[in-house]
């Protein structure tokens, strides 16, 4: 009777670890258990570097990086660099690494870290494994390749946090509709928020009614410039027209491609033809910041 009361016992201890190891739980508490983990692997007072983490969205590796560069200095038990700080950037120069602005290999990061007088560097990833998210972080010691401390557990792939960085993602159906809405002087992205790709759309087409008014209205027939405001002016609104139905693609499923044409501006400007008259003509300008 006594030993199977043990064997019962030791089953339900079996499903609890189980359960335990296999549950998932949010962002924030993967993040509160890796530092514990981190704090009680690494000795008080040593240098540490929250240097990379790799996952599908930018916005939620520089969430995880920001948030553990905090929450270790708050414990007030290591010297915390991060990969922004000066010292780092200097170090990451000197050694040349060719890879610094990517994820670079466990051998550059111990390397990087003993040039530092580092005791670990810290790296971790968020993989999507299907029903749920594989959170993991690593410290990797000086002068080996070796992890000091680790930490692997599940997140919940309906987590809040995760949600709130995320960029939503329409359907093909939605982004359809927001483009034929643009032909209104972009009045689809302003429905959606996309306030930039409106006022694009919505000062394309002003500029090509324009256009057609100063043609209709301000040229003689004898004019040498006679034809060239319309022209222009048909030209603007149907780059405007594809420019409105292909921004809700792009500004949904690209941030970065959307950044680009932002930044990417039409505009009027005077030019001069082979016989040296001055005409209205159409040109694109990228604006490149440092």
């Amino acid at each position: 009777m006594r030993t199977k009361c043990l064997a019962i016992i030791l089953f339900f201890i079996t499903l609890s670890v189980y359960g335990q190891s296999n549950r998932t739980v949010s962002l924030d508490e993967a993040l509160g258990n890796a530092v514990v983990v981190i704090e009680n692997r690494i000795n008080q007072g040593s240098a540490i570097i929250v240097y990379q983490f790799q996952s599908e969205n930018e916005r939620i590796s520089g969430y995880i990086l920001n948030e553990l560069f905090d929450r270790l200095v708050n414990t007030n038990q290591f010297r915390v660099l991060s990969r922004e700080s000066r010292e780092v950037a200097d170090a990451e120069i000197g050694y040349q690494f060719g890879a610094a602005v990517g994820f670079i290999s466990d051998e550059s990061l111990s390397s990087l870290s003993s040039r530092l007088g580092a005791q670990g560097i810290i790296t971790g990833s968020l993989d999507d494994v299907g029903n749920e998210f594989r959170f993991r972080v690593r410290v990797i010691g000086t002068g080996t390749t070796e992890a000091i401390a680790s930490y692997t557990i599940s997140v919940n792939k309906n987590d809040r946090q995760i949600a709130a960085l995320s960029p939503s993602e329409k359907n093909t159906g939605e982004k359809i509709v927001t483009g034929a809405m643009n032909i209104l002087f972009g009045l689809g992205s302003y429905l959606e928020g996309d306030i930039f790709g409106g006022l694009t759309i919505t000062g394309g087409f002003t500029i090509a009614a324009v256009l057609m008014v100063i043609e209709a209205a301000a040229l003689d027939w004898d004019s040498p410039a006679v034809g060239v405001p319309a022209t222009t002016g048909v030209i603007i609104a149907g780059l405007t027209m594809v420019y409105g139905f292909a921004r809700p693609f792009i500004y949904n499923y690209s941030p970065q491609m959307a950044a680009l044409m932002d930044n990417t501006q039409p505009k009027i400007v005077l030019t001069s033809d082979s016989y040296e008259n001055r005409n209205i003509g159409f040109q694109i300008s990228h604006t490149v910041k440092f």
